[in-house]
């Protein structure tokens, strides 16, 4: 994929102000009205009072009339037609993975900050290109990465302060999704999906251990595509097999839509100790396996909400994306993480990224 766009000086995000109350208010469109917006980003959008829902835009007609039902807004079936209506200060968006280009170019070009759902890319190119549509229009992006804004994953990166030297990870993330769920929707086409367990499931592991280490040394995985026979293209389990910080820690990365449970389990071991993160409770144990402290955050909303509030912090200093911002270029380096893990499967070989 190569697109050429022209370079257009970027603009600071228009606002308008509540005459009430004197306070800023910025438009905000949200585009896809999948699972994702619904549960997550209107309801993180209508708990603001700094922010006006505007526009709701999604191609399905009983996807907009259901969410309209509850939501007195203006619906529309496209980005452009949305833009040229209600002129949306920002945008999130969240798709299925073959459909972003093309409406990131429309809000790039329309100098419309936005917040996108993970995965950066469908590949590192993708990815890149991205990066250059929204660089050329001088517009600012942020990938969706809720666990960056977690009180659970801050409490555990700090912990580890205490376990010592860490040399082993072990992170395991499942869904219980029947052969039902897994043959239907989108997300069981390649050519719209991109990928499963590694690219879409897989993102948030991946994130999270490049949040905590960086970059891997190197990369051995294998993908499974058995479960619901050989016409099945999307992998239903990834299992990946990695080293960071010059091969001192060893990391196994299980990532599966076919467990008998949904589950999250992390495991980081140390010479002092050791950390372990299940599901919403993070424990700190010495190295005699005693329990030091325990963490429990019940909710995930505050992961969301402070998200979308870092998104709005960044947009209303005006500007482009920061490609020197540590975030940024952690979600380039899991996008070079999951290309790994593809290639490795498909080579059978070890791939080294450092």
């Amino acid at each position: 994929m190569s697109k050429t766009v022209p370079k257009s000086v970027g603009k600071t995000v228009s606002t308008h102000v509540n005459k009430t109350s004197s306070k800023v208010i910025l438009k905000v469109m949200v585009v896809g009205l999948g699972s994702q917006a619904q549960k997550d980003h209107i309801p993180a959008i209508l708990r603001r009072k700094d922010l006006d829902l505007i526009a709701l835009v999604d191609s399905d007609d009983e996807t907009l009339i259901s969410c309209n039902e509850n939501i007195d807004t203006k619906v529309f079936h496209d980005v452009r037609s949305a833009i040229q209506d209600v002129s949306p200060d920002l945008a999130i968006i969240s798709v299925p993975h073959n459909q972003y280009f093309d409406i990131l170019e429309v809000l790039a070009s329309n100098n419309i900050p936005t917040l996108k759902e993970k995965p950066f890319g469908v590949t590192y190119a993708e990815a890149s290109e991205i990066i250059n549509l929204y660089n050329a229009y001088d517009t600012y992006l942020q990938i969706c990465v809720q666990r960056r804004f977690s009180k659970l994953y801050e409490t555990t990166k700090a912990l580890l302060e205490l376990i010592g030297n860490i040399y082993s990870v072990s992170v395991e993330y499942s869904l219980n999704l029947n052969a039902s769920n897994m043959a239907g929707g989108w997300r069981a086409d390649r050519l719209i999906s991109g990928g499963g367990a590694a690219l879409d499931m897989g993102y948030h592991s991946i994130d999270l251990l490049t949040y905590i280490f960086g970059v891997p040394d190197k990369v051995y995985a294998q993908l499974s595509y058995n479960s619901l026979g050989n016409d099945y293209s999307i992998e239903d389990t990834m299992k990946a097999m990695m080293t960071y910080c010059d091969g001192k820690i060893n990391a196994n990365v299980t990532v599966t839509k076919i467990s008998n449970q949904k589950s999250e389990t992390v495991r980081i071991y140390g010479s002092e100790g050791s950390v372990l993160v299940d599901g919403r409770t993070v424990r700190l144990f010495d190295k005699d396996s005693n329990e030091i402290e325990s963490h429990s955050f019940n909710s995930k909303q505050h992961e969301v909400d402070r998200q979308l509030d870092e998104f709005i912090k960044v947009c209303l200093r005006g500007g482009g994306i920061d490609i020197k911002n540590q975030n940024f270029i952690d979600q380039l380096s899991n996008m070079r993480t999951i290309d790994a893990i593809y290639k490795s499967h498909t080579s059978n070989k070890v791939v080294r990224l450092r």
